[in-house]
């Protein structure tokens, strides 16, 4: 089973939609609070929310070199998330 990391900010209006699909689906995530991170830290460089596989597939989202973040409007639905991850888990 691969890792898989939801980076999200408490401020991101599509954080609790995405996690929501999370569940749903039935798969284990970690979740990652860039509001909890220090400056340079690995997860600040995402947008939110992203969705990554191993810390290095990016399912959606991605990288940001924004210093105030930077918000993820296009998620995906139940069945396409499904499919995107389906063969990397």
């Amino acid at each position: 089973m691969k890792d898989i990391s939801l980076i999200y900010s408490g401020s991101c209006p599509n954080y609790k939609a995405t996690r929501q699909m999370l569940e749903e689906i039935g798969l284990a995530f970690i979740e990652i609070n860039q509001d909890d991170l220090h400056e340079g830290c690995f997860g600040k460089n995402f947008s939110s929310p992203t969705l990554l596989v191993d810390n290095d597939i990016v399912i959606f989202g991605g990288e940001t070199d924004s210093s105030g973040g930077a918000c993820t409007t296009n998620l995906p639905d139940n069945e396409e998330l499904r499919n995107l991850l389906s063969g990397l888990t």
